[in-house]
């Protein structure tokens, strides 16, 4: 059995409507969750709470050193203050598997006196171009 290492991850973004192909490699700590949507099915035929997915949740999260010369930070910069999406695409290794599609995109930066300036970057599902699929 091959246990993978974090950084054997791949994060690669792009012009939304397009299958993001530039790789992010200035992303650290790259999560992305797929949660249920659950609906109350709930009735007294029992006691017990009963519900059924109704949705799913997706979000994609991660950091980035700043660096003002980096395209990527111009780029997620203009996407959140202007309310535009961004493609991206994640893979668990080279040629593996994970998201890919069009996400909004808000942003937190990190001012720590004695590290790195870091850019939180929450990516949310956008459809308008292009959904959110795994493969």
């Amino acid at each position: 059995m091959t246990r993978r290492i974090g950084f054997e991850g791949k994060l690669y973004w792009g012009t939304a409507g397009s299958t993001a192909s530039t790789e992010l490699t200035i992303a650290r700590d790259v999560s992305y969750s797929i949660q249920p949507t659950t609906a109350d099915v709930s009735d007294r035929s029992s006691i017990i709470d009963h519900s059924r997915v109704a949705g799913v949740t997706v979000g994609l999260e991660f950091e980035v050193n700043n660096d003002n010369d980096n395209a990527f930070i111009a780029a997620v910069r203009a996407a959140a203050i202007a309310g535009t999406t961004i493609a991206f695409r994640t893979r668990d290794r080279t040629n593996g598997v994970g998201l890919d599609g069009d996400f909004n995109v808000g942003l937190d930066e990190s001012q720590a006196l004695r590290d790195a300036q870091r850019i939180g970057v929450t990516c949310t599902p956008n459809n308008d171009i292009r959904s959110v699929q795994w493969n």
